[in-house]
This record gives C-alpha cells, sequence and structure tokens, in this order.
C-alpha cells in the first residue's frame, strides 16, 4: 500500500517531467476512480480509491523516468452477468522519457515494468494515472465461474424449450 501525504481527492497538478526527474521529485495521493475521465466510463459505481505515487529520478543512462506506483481498489461491471464486481490490484510501472521517437522501442523487451514515453514539456499526472489504471485492468473484467450470476442453467441443451417451439402450433392452427 502507498502511504499517503498529500489530500484526499486532491487532483495531481500538471508538471514539467523533466524537472521533476532531475529534482528527484515525488507526490503521492488519493483519487476517486470517478475522477479519471476514461475510468469514470467503465465503472460499476464510483466507490473505491485509487492511491498513487510517481517518483522521478535520472536513469543510469542519464535519462529522465517516473516511477508510477498505484493501489487500485475499484469496482466494475462483470461482463457476463452485469453485476458489481470489486478489483484490487497493486502496479508498479517505470516510465522512461524518450525526446526522440526512435528511443521509444529500445527499452530493454525482458522488463514487462518498463515502457518508454514521449518526452513532453507539461505532463498532466490525472491523464498519466489515468492511462496506467486503464492499462492495468483485465480486458474483459469477470467473476469466477461459480460465482457469476450468469453461469449458465445446469439443464441440459436438449431439456430447455427451444424459444421457437410455439411458432409450430401457431402454424398449424
Amino acid at each position: 500500500m502507498i502511504a499517503r501525504s498529500s489530500a484526499l481527492h486532491a487532483k495531481p497538478p500538471a508538471i514539467d517531467p523533466t524537472r521533476f526527474a532531475r529534482d528527484g521529485a515525488r507526490l503521492t495521493g488519493v483519487l476517486s476512480p470517478a475522477q479519471l475521465p476514461r475510468m469514470a466510463l467503465a465503472l460499476f459505481d464510483d466507490s473505491g480509491a485509487i492511491d498513487y505515487q510517481v517518483e522521478g529520478f535520472i536513469t543510469a543512462k542519464g535519462e529522465p523516468a517516473l516511477r508510477v506506483q498505484l493501489a487500485i481498489d475499484i469496482a466494475v461491471p462483470c461482463q457476463r452477468c452485469m453485476e458489481r464486481l470489486p478489483i484490487k490490484l497493486d502496479v508498479a510501472h517505470t516510465l522512461i522519457l524518450s525526446r526522440e521517437i526512435e528511443e521509444l522501442d529500445t527499452v530493454d523487451a525482458e522488463e514487462d515494468e518498463v515502457d518508454s514515453i514521449p518526452l513532453v514539456a507539461t505532463l498532466d499526472l490525472l491523464d498519466l494515472i489515468d492511462q496506467e489504471v486503464m492499462l492495468s485492468l483485465p480486458l474483459a473484467p469477470r467473476h469466477g465461474e461459480a460465482e457469476c450470476e450468469a453461469r449458465g442453467s445446469t439443464e441440459p441443451d436438449s431439456a430447455r424449450a427451444s424459444p421457437f417451439s410455439g411458432l409450430s402450433q401457431l402454424k398449424r392452427t
């Protein structure tokens, strides 16, 4: 869990990522999932919280980078039954800020927690956190087989009445 040192649900500021990394700055806080524009569209309800910590540093190669840590506690709809599905995730990701487009693909492929993003003059941390949360969620979240409301009927297919069985009676009359 991330230690909270900022105001609860305060919007993180936009930063100069180069200066943030060079200064070794750190921001922490807690967001309501509804504060994240893309995440808000995927929520079941507004409950939960996203604890975040963003820390700047300079890599061994002299590149500015950000370490993003998230503790995600949200509810999304199950893709089977459309009922509430709580999700809790801890995410740690390093983002190397690259000046050249060619550098974006040179990050070591063995490190899943390291990505390269374009270096920009101003970085909106709320947008960055929103993107990281969305990328961390399962593509089609759903309950386990035994937990889901939409698990199929226990009757075999042959025992179920066909939705078209009544049509044959109408045809004869």
